[in-house]
């Protein structure tokens, strides 16, 4: 289903996604502290998160519907376990 999108579609999604995670990123960053990767470093992750979760659930068979519920819950959570495994390891790897 992702390599049938087409250019405005990619488009429309990345600056989408790209908008959403920036926020998303920024709240992390001030939730987070010091824990975190500063809101760009927050950005990437999320925005890597969201990607691999729509690759991966793409993966498995899944299609996009217009119901997103389901996709919106896979991606959020790759995002957010991403962004916490990494400030884990972070923390781990600093002291």
């Amino acid at each position: 289903m992702l390599w049938n999108m087409t250019t405005e579609q990619w488009i429309l999604s990345f600056s989408f996604i790209g908008t959403f995670t920036f926020i998303c990123g920024w709240l992390a960053d001030r939730i987070m502290g010091y824990s975190g990767f500063g809101p760009l470093g927050n950005w990437l992750l999320l925005l890597a998160g969201c990607y691999l979760g729509m690759y991966g659930f793409n993966s498995f068979g899944q299609m996009f519907h217009w119901d997103p519920q389901l996709t919106i819950a896979v991606v959020a959570g790759v995002s957010c376990t991403l962004l916490v495994f990494s400030a884990i390891i972070k923390t781990i790897v600093s002291n």
